[in-house]
């Protein structure tokens, strides 16, 4: 439940019986975790104990835990926060028995516990030793097994590819030319993210996930504990190497930066703020490649809201913003995450991010918050640098990001279909005259990729009424590239 940053050095001495641990659990960690059941009733409970540990009542907590355990058994990441609690109160052996509990039911953030301050007392212990060293040898072992029970569970409807240079299992419901859609997306973006900002790519395997539409909501729920997937685009799980996304567009490229982001943390042996995470993860939700093969960020529907937060004064202070815990991020996401993909943005249109996030990087120990790191790469107070930002969001200006009604239009509503948007209406004289029919996905608007409802409402935004574009759509296993005339969008 900690996102501890000490760095620990482990003992390294061995014997007959460690080995044959090391060899039980190289074993033991090649299974699945299970999922709770309650999420709303679960996530209430796990606040009482966040809060209960954080009292420094540590019998308490554990109590609150063990009630958990009763109800949701199968929760990996409280199995460890059991063994923390039980190191904390000094139960060396019941603390490091319950670690490999926790293992066995799916534990995966090995950084963590290595350097997790809670479990200080069980570092030499000879079965925390050998955790460590089995993880070593799992190699890619949990992401095979993982890939092979989705491919048993959902059998031929998907395609099923591993990508060895980037370290990646890929279980897609989307048509051929879609899969290798997403596969070059994934490949450009590992390899800039790996030069440019983070550095080394990822050591570890990760399985992605794009579900058939008809597999959507039950993969969220059952994998994810998402109750409504309507509202969830995507999700990393870096405890369990897991990508799904419903879409690959923002959403892919949202969570894919995140997979990197937290391949360079387990490196660095820090965990950055929340904000630092969502907000470079937001801003590579939307970019273009320039023909020098450099990316160049454009604004998404996230600008016109952080602009309108600065017009009226209620975007949160940076003082207060880098000073955010997790749950307060969370809370407030709707207002946070346009503040901090902007933020980024503009350190990408001065060309600071990359020397902003070495400099983070290098000051994080002292404030992990993020402001010196600001201080450094402009030379200014940060509070100047954040009147900088807001001046340049202002002079900016916004973007036409609504099709409203008597606005250009396609003439079509539609849902997100993980390639693209599928056509649900057809609600224009035009739209229907060009041959688009219901149930057509539309991927590309003249030379732009349309893979999210967002995306479609981006590319026609500014357009104007009598303009003809050419639409490419897929239906069933075709392609097709049909010219449609903009109408203004009538009311439903």
């Amino acid at each position: 439940m900690r996102s501890p940053i000490t760095r620990i050095r482990t003992a390294d001495r061995r014997t007959p019986a460690m080995v044959m641990l090391v060899t039980l659990l190289a074993a033991i960690l090649l299974g699945n975790a299970a999922r709770g059941d309650d999420a709303d009733d679960a996530a209430a409970l796990e606040r009482r104990i966040v809060r209960t540990f954080a009292s420094g009542d540590h019998d308490a907590a554990l109590v609150l835990v063990d009630r958990y355990i009763a109800a949701w058994p199968d929760a990996p990441h409280m199995r460890y926060n059991r063994a923390c609690g039980l190191a904390l109160l000094g139960r060396r052996d019941e603390a490091a028995a319950a670690l490999l509990v926790a293992v066995e039911r799916g534990f995966r953030d090995f950084e963590v516990m290595r350097r997790d301050p809670d479990l200080a007392t069980i570092r030499t212990h000879p079965t925390f030793t050998a955790i460590l060293e089995a993880r070593r040898r799992l190699d890619r072992g949990t992401a095979d097994k993982q890939f092979d029970a989705w491919r048993r569970r959902y059998g031929d409807d998907y395609h099923y590819e591993t990508d060895e240079e980037h370290r990646l299992h890929f279980a897609t419901g989307l048509d051929a030319r879609a899969h290798a859609d997403m596969k070059q997306i994934i490949a450009r973006q590992a390899t800039h993210l790996s030069t440019r900002l983070f550095k080394s790519p990822p050591l570890d395997w990760c399985l992605v996930v794009v579900p058939s539409a008809n597999h959507v909501r039950e993969v969220f729920q059952r994998m994810l504990d998402v109750s409504d997937p309507a509202r969830t685009p995507g999700v990393y799980l870096h405890g369990k190497r897991l990508l799904v996304t419903r879409d690959i567009g923002e959403s892919l490229r949202h969570e894919f930066t995140h997979r990197m982001h937290w391949a360079d943390m387990d490196r660095l042996g820090q965990r950055h703020a929340m904000w630092v995470q969502e907000g470079i993860a937001s801003l590579y939700e939307e970019y273009v490649w320039t023909d020098d093969g450099r990316i160049r960020f454009v604004p998404n529907m996230r600008h016109n809201i952080a602009r309108r937060q600065v017009q009226a004064g209620i975007s949160l202070a940076w003082s207060k913003l880098f000073q955010l815990d997790t749950d307060a991020f969370f809370a407030g996401n709707a207002r946070f995450y346009p503040q901090v993909r902007s933020i980024f943005e503009f350190l990408a249109s001065v060309d600071l991010l990359e020397a902003w996030y070495r400099a983070y990087v290098e000051t994080f120990d002292k404030d992990p918050g993020g402001g010196r790191a600001f201080e450094t790469v402009f030379g200014l107070p940060v509070e100047q640098v954040e009147q900088r930002w807001k001046s340049w969001v202002l002079d900016r200006g916004a973007i036409d990001d609504r099709v409203e009604q008597g606005d250009a239009s396609i003439g079509v509503s539609g849902t997100d279909a993980g390639d693209g948007v599928r056509i649900e209406r057809i609600i224009g004289r035009n739209a229907r005259r060009a041959g688009l029919r219901r149930g057509d996905v539309i991927v590309r608007v003249d030379d732009q990729p349309v893979r999210a409802r967002g995306e479609l409402m981006l590319a026609i935004a500014a357009r104007d009424i009598g303009e003809t574009i050419r639409v490419e759509i897929r239906r069933r296993d075709q392609r097709l590239v049909i010219a449609v005339r903009l109408e203004a969008l009538r009311g439903s």
